[in-house]
């Protein structure tokens, strides 16, 4: 989903002369052509027949290991390769126990958008516009080939900012990841009691709200519990005593208390939106 919607983004706003789509699936390769995502379309790194300008590599973070070593002749000859998964030393270790040194044309990132859907199939345009994309660069990654990156991201749309990816992988642990785990584990919680179908019957927009996420890809989303389990692991801890704080104020009665705890939730909920 997110390839296909880089594919395009970077259509509609005209800014490559070439989208060359690469999956292993042919269903996949069906759709983005029929879709016009792409002007070419191939099984296998092998079988592209010239190395690309630029690379974007565009699967869970689980896989990425395997595609970065089918790219390996790619990291001598392009002008910058980049990715959009969701955790970023997991990516960076990756490649490096690949490469003797990290390339200097390899600009790890990371679009802060998406969609509860899934494959190429539920790409669109526009997605990136407004949305911040991180950019994870290694102390070996040019210039070149990390402004190269920045303006790619800047044209389709998207702010771009910089970080180390120690500070992405704890920023996103608390921010994206704690909340996709929450949302799974209140839908399991409810799906596995006896009233489920009256639960869910009744359910208002609320729970709708917070669970919108749970209809996200599971596989992908496991694959970034385990690759970030240190960062998640803390993000969970710190709001499990949150959570442990509120259910004894719940308890005790304690109803100064909770509203401070809301009063003070709200106000930072309404500043992060303005």
């Amino acid at each position: 989903m997110i390839g296909g919607s880089i594919a395009r983004s970077l259509r509609d706003k005209k800014v490559c002369e070439n989208i060359i789509g690469i999956d292993a699936c042919a269903d996949t390769l069906a759709i983005a052509l029929n879709e016009q995502l792409v002007d070419e379309a191939y099984a296998s790194v092998e079988d592209c027949p010239l190395s690309p300008n630029v690379v974007i590599v565009c699967v869970p973070v689980s896989v990425i290991s395997q595609v970065f070593a089918q790219c390996r002749d790619w990291f001598a000859e392009c002008e910058a390769i980049t990715d959009v998964g969701s955790t970023k030393q997991s990516v960076i270790d990756d490649l490096q126990t690949l490469m003797t040194e990290l390339p200097a044309n390899f600009v790890p990132a990371h679009p802060i958008a998406g969609r509860e859907l899934s494959g190429v199939q539920a790409a669109v345009s526009g997605l990136f516009d407004h949305k911040k994309v991180i950019l994870t660069p290694t102390l070996n990654t040019a210039p070149n080939s990390l402004m190269c990156v920045t303006q790619m991201w800047q044209e389709i749309g998207a702010q771009v900012e910089y970080m180390n990816a120690d500070s992405h992988d704890q920023i996103l642990a608390a921010t994206s990841h704690l909340p996709h785990v929450l949302a799974y584990a209140l839908v399991h919680c409810l799906a596995n009691q006896t009233q489920t179908p009256e639960i869910f019957r009744y359910a208002a927009g609320g729970f709708s709200d917070f669970t919108r996420i749970a209809s996200s890809d599971p596989a992908l989303w496991r694959d970034i519990c385990m690759a970030n389990q240190a960062p998640l692991v803390e993000a969970i801890e710190g709001f499990e005593t949150t959570l442990k704080q509120l259910r004894e104020d719940i308890q005790n009665q304690e109803g100064d208390a909770l509203q401070k705890m809301f009063e003070q939730a709200k106000i930072a909920r309404d500043k992060f939106t303005q």
